[in-house]
């Protein structure tokens, strides 16, 4: 397999002490392989006589955690899986391959030794990189889902910025209008006060005018006035002078 998890698989019957079935990944290191057959040698022979059958047990290693859980029949089902993996990061999809590979009855597939047919062995290897594989999937397309969800959201936040922004625009518009009426408004009232002015400087002029033609005419009446009483006075005086 180019994706793998499971390195080890195993099913016995822990009350005969019995290995029923293993599934091994290609990829797994020599080395490896005989560290973690002692492991789980030591947990199938040994623990399990003392064990409290509880439903989901773990052991970690340095590089692998070892997954085991009993059932009512006397199976045992064990797994070994990479750390950093997908099954490692999510334990509850190493206990969901238990199920599967109880519920498919593959502890059944046996020989009269009580162990895998080669049917047996090939339906547990199918049913283990099946799983592999449809958990593959669904964990790329999950990431792709939360990629676009952080995608759709980054975008979000982007277009909720330049709605602000455009708010903000849009505010300061308003702002702005709202000035150029207020000086336009002012500048209709000095339009007003200016008309005012203009008519009451002309009024002045018209009055100032009048004023200057009845200053004339009264001087003009003045010195008729005082003709007319030098002429009275010079004809008064000859009048005497001669008489």
């Amino acid at each position: 397999m180019s994706y793998s998890s499971v390195y080890y698989f195993m099913i016995g019957d822990y009350l005969k002490h019995k290995e029923i079935g293993t599934y091994v990944d290609t990829n797994i290191d020599n080395n490896d392989f005989k560290i973690i057959s002692s492991k789980v040698d030591d947990i199938f022979y040994k623990i399990t006589e003392n064990q409290s059958k509880k439903k989901k047990n773990k052991l970690e290693l340095e590089k692998y955690i070892i997954f085991y859980t009993f059932t009512n029949a006397n199976i045992f089902y064990l797994a070994v899986v990479l750390k950093g993996s997908l099954y490692s990061q999510q334990e509850n999809l190493v206990y969901e391959l238990f199920e599967d590979v109880e519920n498919r009855g593959i502890k059944k597939l046996v020989n009269e030794s009580g162990e895998l047919t080669l049917v047996g062995k090939q339906n547990l290897k199918f049913c283990i990189e099946q799983d592999q594989e449809t958990n593959r999937k669904n964990n790329e397309k999950n990431s792709e889902n939360n990629y676009m969800n952080q995608k759709n959201e980054k975008d979000m936040a982007k277009f909720s910025l330049i709605n602000n922004e455009l708010n903000d625009i849009q505010d300061n518009v308003k702002e702005s209008m709202k000035n150029i009426l207020t000086n336009v408004n002012d500048m209709q009232e000095i339009d007003d006060k200016s008309a005012k002015i203009k008519d009451i400087s002309e009024q002045f002029q018209k009055d100032s005018y009048m004023l200057e033609k009845k200053l004339r005419q009264r001087k003009c009446i003045h010195r008729a006035l005082l003709i007319c009483c030098t002429v009275i006075i010079v004809g008064v005086i000859l009048y005497l002078i001669f008489k």
